[in-house]
């Protein structure tokens, strides 16, 4: 398959040795080019200093392969033909050799869709990424007439750290988690818990609330490698890309936490 992404490179930073990378994923029906006027991360490469990149989906409208399991047949929305997973692996491998990216500083971010995308990227990803941002996803199972495939969500081979930004009044990806015709969704204290005990940190979590925005935030932190969770609600928020206006700038959270989440473990020599 043919397969595209928007590449974003500061050109104040050219040749100014390996930057970060920051991968973003749109939601479904979207495109890289959304992304960009959603993220406003152009810019912010620019100022902080960070390759921008813009990834494609091609399954069925436009979107991921973003669920875990496999339904015999299964095309189209359910995109069990499409390798997203491979896709990224080799866009990751392939801007390490033409933007001199930072292997430690791999970040993979995704909107809806593309949410579920960027976890499942941790999961598969993890000896290559740093760390998956999240806004307004979750991980995903897919169904059948709504029953739940049966598919197990394997432990990250790689210590990952995460960050899900999930607003409340979200009605799409609820919160609380969901059983569709066609997808089972975790909760987002569910995806949470789960990257807390693969990365092993501290079960408890330190919360911070911010009453004048309706933001709060709840910290895993003491995971192997330095890996962190982070959990953070915004009470003003739906199913949209969070803007300041709501309370909180999603871009700004995520490049905050990437920016202090690289990947002290080397990744496997040879990956992508």
């Amino acid at each position: 398959l043919t397969r595209t992404c928007l590449v974003h490179v500061p050109a104040s930073r050219e040749g100014a040795g390996p930057m970060p990378l920051v991968i973003t994923l749109h939601g479904a029906r979207g495109s890289g080019k959304g992304a960009v006027g959603m993220s406003g991360f152009d810019a912010m490469a620019d100022r902080y200093g960070f390759v921008a990149a813009y990834a494609d989906g091609i399954a069925a409208d436009r979107s991921w392969n973003g669920l875990f399991g496999k339904i015999p047949g299964g095309q189209g929305i359910l995109a069990d033909d499409v390798d997203d997973i491979a896709f990224l692996r080799a866009l990751i491998g392939l801007l390490h050799t033409t933007c001199n990216t930072d292997p430690a500083r791999v970040f993979v971010c995704g909107h809806s869709a593309g949410a579920y995308m960027a976890y499942r990227t941790g999961v598969e990803l993890s000896d290559l990424v740093a760390a998956v941002g999240i806004v307004n996803g979750s991980l995903g199972i897919k169904s059948l007439d709504g029953k739940p495939c049966g598919a197990t969500i394997p432990a990250p081979v790689a210590p990952v750290s995460v960050i899900h930004i999930a607003g409340l009044k979200d009605g799409v990806v609820k919160f609380a988690g969901a059983q569709t015709p066609k997808n089972l969704f975790k909760s987002a204290p569910d995806c949470i818990g789960f990257f807390v005990e693969a990365d092993q940190c501290n079960a408890t979590g330190k919360e911070t609330k911010d009453d004048a925005t309706g933001v709060t935030r709840t910290l895993y932190s003491g995971g192997k490698a330095g890996t962190e969770v982070e959990l953070v609600t915004v009470a003003n928020c739906d199913h949209s890309w969070p803007t300041v206006a709501q309370g909180l700038s999603a871009s700004q959270e995520l490049w905050s936490f990437f920016s202090t989440h690289p990947k002290t473990i080397a990744p496997t020599p040879g990956a992508g």
